[in-house]
């Protein structure tokens, strides 16, 4: 495929790919600039009821205009081959940029927020990304994260979700890389699945939020807060392990962070965490009490309580109320966070 032509996309070279497809650098000969083309595999568009799918949930994904969820160009068709022309992001993913320990607490801040920003945008348009995971986050190399493939694991999830559906720990035989397959077709990767998608493979929005808990969790520490041998142990892990908690390795985290953190983290949907925006929400106003008294920023929080001592043991205690009660949006909304 290297120097043939995609429509008016001339193809450079190949980039990278999976079983989402292969992706290629192209120049735009109408536009004069560089883009990145996703070419999906033959089998996940071998069905017209779900090509139409994808095509609308890709329609979906290209209609939002967010500044850390990479702009699709167009979502074409060029002699049976199914391509999507995307944002060339030029940068590193989160994976390459996250430590041996974990982030500093700053630099895990900003890239928290926009990283849960971009979640919450595409949650708010109905678009869940079904495939969250540190090689989906890119760094550019000004800073800005772009969220990587929205909407696009949901082609997949269709082939695969009937045959995994019911499966048990002894039945899953993942290959290499911590994926999970089904007839050869990737619905997800293990380490950073939400316990419904390890049962049923049935997931939403939640799930979403239980893989950027993981995220988050290995952005603070950089290890993964569930873990095993193999891929069937972790899996066991994520339905019956609780996390080390956070604060057992880091003394600069905030106790209602790692208190959220943790509420992403709950195996059962309903008592998890339900909206992406209120996580959004406590990021950005902890970054910019962080931006004004730096590491200070929790104690400084943790003072504007009735009743708060120096610590903030009284926010962990309200926080984890808010959790039991589900009040999570309101305690923001009064500051509490």
């Amino acid at each position: 495929m290297i120097g043939q032509m995609l429509a008016h996309y001339e193809v450079l070279e190949r980039i990278g790919g999976g079983a989402m497809g292969e992706i290629f650098l192209a120049q735009d000969t109408r536009l004069e600039r560089r883009v990145a083309l996703k070419v999906l595999p033959p089998e996940s568009v071998d069905n017209e009821e779900r090509l139409r799918r994808f095509r609308t949930e890709a329609r979906a994904a290209a209609a939002m205009n967010h500044p850390n969820i990479v702009t699709i160009h167009g979502v074409e068709e060029i002699a049976g081959i199914h391509f999507l022309a995307m944002e060339l992001v030029e940068g590193r993913t989160l994976r390459e940029v996250i430590p041996h320990g974990g982030l500093p607490f700053e630099e895990f801040l900003r890239i928290a927020a926009q990283l849960t920003e971009a979640i919450a945008t595409a949650h708010a348009a109905g678009i869940t990304h079904r495939d969250l995971k540190p090689d989906n986050v890119m760094i550019t190399q000004t800073g800005r994260v772009k969220v990587l493939d929205f909407g696009l694991a949901k082609l997949v999830d269709e082939r695969g979700a009937r045959d995994f559906e019911g499966a048990t720990l002894a039945d899953a035989t993942p290959p290499v890389d911590d994926r999970l397959t089904s007839d050869g077709m990737l619905i997800g990767t293990i380490p950073y699945m939400s316990p419904e998608h390890v049962t049923s493979g049935l997931i939403d929005e939640r799930s979403d939020l239980f893989s950027l808990g993981i995220i988050l969790y290995e952005m603070l520490t950089g290890e993964r807060p569930f873990k095993g041998r193999n891929p069937a142990s972790v899996m066991a892990s994520i339905l019956r392990n609780q996390p080390r908690p956070i604060s057992s390795s880091r003394h600069d985290v905030p106790h209602y962070l790692e208190v959220a953190i943790a509420l992403c983290l709950e195996k059962d949907p309903a008592e998890r965490l339900q909206s992406a925006e209120s996580l959004y929400e406590q990021l950005r106003i902890l970054k910019r009490q962080y931006s004004s008294g730096g590491s200070a920023a929790d104690a400084a929080l943790a003072a504007r309580l009735p009743g708060s001592n120096s610590d903030g043991a009284s926010v962990t205690t309200r926080a984890r109320q808010a959790v039991s009660r589900h009040r999570w949006p309101l305690l923001l909304l009064a500051g509490v966070f």
